[in-house]
C-alpha cells in the first residue's frame, strides 16, 4: 500500500499497486472494514455483497472490482483505481469559478449512467440465469469523471441483488434520502425504475444549480420526496428545452408506471432531447483538466510516489491537495423563487402539456394551438391576479389629465439597433421643449417614481442583467470582455447599454439593454436573431 486515501464511518480507503516483471504495475483501491465495524454482521453482509455483485460486471461505465480477501485485520476489497472526482466535487468548482455545469456534460453523464443502470437492470450470470441488481444509491457523490473524460458509476454497497446475504429488514429505508424514489421512501418492493428517479434527481440539480429536495433533516427530505411540486427546469431557466425538461420530469414521476421503462430507453430519450449536442469523452476530459488542474497534478504525484526518489515533502502535499475539502456543493431552491402553490400549478399545467404532446400524432394541429392558448391564458392570469387590474383602474380613477405613454419596461430586449437619426415623436418633442423652456433639466434615464436612480454621492447606480443564448458567445461592453455566456446577475451601468456579443464564428452582433434600477433584466435569445455590426 502507498498510503491511505480516506476514512469513513465502517471502512477506510488505501492506495495501493501490485507489480510483475518488466515494470508491471497496476493501481489499485484497498476497500478495508474499520476495526470497530467488524463486529457488525450487518456491514460484513453488505460488503461481502458488494464484492459478489461488482466483481461478475464487466461496463465500461461501473466501476470494477478485482479481489477479495481476508488477512489478520479483516476482510478487503481490491478495486479499480479511478483518477477522477465526483459530481459533487464537479459542481463545487463550478460554483467557485462561478460558472453553470454545462449542460452538454450533463446530459452526456446522465446519458452513460443510464446505460450503466441498464446493464445492471438487466445482469445475467455466467450461467445465464437473470441476475438483476438495483443500485438504490445513484446520486453525485456515486458518480465519477475521470480526468480522461470517462464515466464511472460507483459503489453497489446497498445495492439490491437476487440472492444477496443482506436482507432490508421492514421500516428501514437504504439510500441518500435527498435521492431517493418515492417508492423507496416508503420501503415498498424496487425496480430498476427507482434508480432513474435518483438520475432524475441528479440531472435536474445540475441544470438548475439548485436541490431539489433539500431539508434540514432526512424525513424533511422524505416528505418533500412524497409531497412537493417538483418544477420544470424550463420553467425555472427559460433557455432550456421543453424536450429536455420533458425527459427530466418523466423521470420524476411519482407514479412509478409513469416513468421511462428502463435506462436504455432514457439513454436514447435524453440523445434525442439533446439535438447531437452531447459532449465527448474528449471534450469532458478538457473541461476536467480546466477545473482541476491542480488536483490532476496531485494525483500524478502521488502515483509516482511509489518510485523511492520521490520525497516525502511532495508525497505529504499531494495527500493534501487531494484530501482538500470543497466546501458546499449546491445551494438550497429558496422558497421565493417558486412558491409552493405556484410550483403546483405550473407543475399541474406542465404535465398536462406534457400529455397533450405525447398524444400530438392524433390531435388536430388547430386543437393543439387553441389548447397551447388557453393554458398560455391560464398562467397569465395566475401570474397578474387580480391585484394588478385593481391598480389598474385606480389610475384611471385617479388620472385628471393626459400623460405621455410610459417606454417599454426593463424586460423588453432590443436586438436591433436604433437607427442613429431617430426622431422622437410629436407628443415627446412637445414635452422636451416645455421643459427647456422652463429651464428644467431631464435626466435621460428615470425610475418608476420619475428620479434619476442615482447610489453613493450622486453617482448613477448600476442594474443587474441575465442573458441566456442558445449558443455559446464572449460578451463585450466599451471594448471590455464580461465573459461568455450565460452572464448571471452581471451589473452594468444604468442606461440604454450596448454590448457586442461574438460567438463562434467570430462574427460581432449588436444587442441594445435598456438598464433600469432595481429592475433585474432577463434576457433568453438566439445568437442568429441579433443585428451585426
Amino acid at each position: 500500500m502507498l498510503t491511505q486515501l480516506t476514512v469513513g464511518g465502517m471502512a477506510e480507503l488505501f492506495l495501493g499497486y501490485t507489480s510483475g516483471p518488466g515494470g508491471f504495475r497496476k493501481y489499485v483501491v484497498i476497500k478495508r472494514i474499520l476495526p470497530d465495524a467488524r463486529s457488525n454482521d450487518q456491514f460484513v453482509r453488505m460488503f461481502l455483497d458488494e464484492a459478489r455483485i461488482t466483481a461478475a460486471f464487466n461496463h465500461p461505465n461501473i466501476a470494477q472490482v478485482f479481489d477479495l480477501g481476508e488477512e489478520d485485520d479483516g476482510l478487503y476489497l481490491a478495486m479499480e483505481f479511478i483518477g477522477g472526482q465526483n459530481l459533487n466535487q464537479v459542481t463545487s468548482a463550478c460554483l467557485k469559478k462561478r460558472q453553470p455545469v454545462p449542460l452538454a456534460f450533463t446530459l452526456s453523464v446522465a446519458r452513460d449512467v443510464c446505460l450503466a443502470l441498464h446493464y445492471a437492470h438487466t445482469f445475467t450470470s455466467p450461467g445465464g440465469e437473470a441476475s438483476p441488481v438495483i443500485h438504490r444509491d445513484v446520486a453525485q457523490k456515486n458518480i465519477m469523471v475521470t480526468y480522461d473524460g470517462t464515466v464511472k458509476l460507483l459503489d453497489f454497497g446497498i445495492a439490491k441483488a437476487k440472492n444477496s446475504l443482506e436482507r432490508t429488514h421492514v421500516g428501514t429505508v437504504k439510500g441518500t434520502t435527498g435521492y431517493m424514489s418515492p417508492e423507496q421512501v416508503r420501503g415498498d418492493p424496487l425496480d430498476g425504475r427507482s434508480d432513474l428517479f435518483s438520475v432524475g434527481v441528479v440531472m435536474h440539480e445540475l441544470i438548475t444549480g439548485e436541490r431539489l429536495f433539500a431539508g434540514k433533516t432526512e424525513r424533511d427530505e422524505m416528505v418533500k420526496i412524497l409531497e412537493d411540486a417538483i418544477p420544470w427546469p424550463s420553467v425555472l431557466l427559460p433557455h432550456i428545452s421543453e424536450d429536455i425538461s420533458r425527459v427530466v420530469m418523466r423521470s420524476l414521476e411519482r407514479n412509478v408506471d409513469r416513468r421511462y421503462a428502463s435506462g436504455r430507453d432514457m439513454a436514447r430519450a435524453i440523445e434525442k432531447a439533446s439535438g447531437g449536442k452531447l459532449m465527448d469523452a474528449e471534450q469532458r476530459a478538457a473541461l476536467m483538466k480546466g477545473l482541476f488542474a491542480e488536483r490532476m497534478a496531485a494525483t500524478r504525484s502521488l502515483l509516482e510516489s511509489a518510485d523511492v526518489t520521490t520525497s516525502s515533502q511532495v508525497l505529504a502535499s499531494a495527500k493534501r491537495a487531494l484530501q482538500k475539502d470543497d466546501g458546499p456543493y449546491l445551494p438550497e431552491r429558496k422558497a421565493d423563487a417558486l412558491s409552493v402553490v405556484e410550483a403546483r400549478k405550473k407543475a399541474e399545467i406542465a404535465r398536462a402539456r406534457a400529455d397533450e404532446a405525447s398524444s400530438a400524432d392524433t390531435a388536430p394541429p388547430v386543437k393543439r394551438a387553441k389548447l397551447g392558448a388557453v393554458w398560455a391564458l391560464l398562467v397569465l392570469l395566475l401570474m397578474l391576479g387580480g391585484a394588478y387590474g385593481a391598480f389598474q383602474l385606480t389610475r384611471l380613477l385617479e388620472a385628471q389629465e393626459p400623460t405621455v405613454p410610459e417606454g417599454p419596461g426593463p424586460m423588453v430586449a432590443i436586438p436591433i439597433r436604433p437607427p442613429p437619426t431617430a426622431v422622437p415623436d410629436a407628443g415627446v418633442a412637445q414635452v422636451v421643449a416645455v421643459k427647456e423652456k422652463d429651464r428644467v433639466k431631464v435626466p435621460r434615464d428615470r425610475d418608476a417614481a420619475g428620479e434619476e436612480p442615482r447610489t453613493g454621492r450622486g453617482k448613477r447606480g448600476k442594474g443587474e442583467v441575465t442573458l441566456f443564448l442558445d449558443e455559446s458567445a464572449e460578451v463585450f461592453l466599451n471594448n471590455k470582455s464580461l465573459g461568455r455566456t450565460p452572464l448571471v446577475k452581471r451589473a452594468l451601468p444604468v442606461g440604454p447599454t450596448e454590448l457586442i456579443l461574438v460567438g463562434a464564428d467570430k462574427k460581432r452582433r449588436v444587442l441594445a439593454v435598456p438598464v433600469e434600477a432595481g429592475k433585474p433584466v432577463r434576457l433568453n435569445l438566439k445568437l442568429s436573431d441579433l443585428p451585426g455590426r
